[in-house]
């Protein structure tokens, strides 16, 4: 069973905030000090569970980029039709490998599930492409 933390910190430093009389004194000191006590405890645990909330929006957040970059590659490689398109393609791969994001084997993935080419044709420029389609399959006439 999970603990809202926070819910329990503010019903904590409620019950803590019981006075009695005109003076404002608190109807029992031991008891306001117990709960005041359990309040920071609940709202250090609350903290700690919003930092673990933000670390996972974080690490999601990355992955959704870091698929989002191995779709564009892919698509650039695999559907361009033109060496420029297929060259700002080919260059992001090669920057997120000089900066340690190498994403290779992922677009490969990609390449082979969802393009019309095989992943190893695809980091080929269109012009290479046509070249090596044309010399394995010369012209009958």
């Amino acid at each position: 069973m999970s603990i809202n933390h926070r819910t329990e910190a503010e019903k904590h430093l409620s019950q803590a905030s019981y006075v009695n009389g005109p003076q404002q004194h608190p109807v029992d000191p031991i008891a306001t000090d117990f709960h005041l006590r359990m309040a920071a405890v609940h709202a250090q645990l609350a903290a700690g569970e919003t930092a673990a909330a933000d670390a996972a929006s974080t690490r999601h957040a990355l992955a959704t980029y870091r698929s989002v970059l191995i779709q564009h590659i892919g698509g650039g490689l695999a559907h361009s039709k033109g060496d420029e398109a297929h060259e700002h393609a080919l260059g992001l791969a090669k920057h997120l490998d000089s900066i340690g994001l190498n994403v290779d084997r992922e677009v490969d993935t990609y390449i082979d599930q969802y393009g019309e080419i095989t992943a190893r044709d695809a980091w080929l420029s269109p012009t290479d492409r046509r070249a090596k389609w044309d010399a394995e399959h010369p012209c009958p006439f």
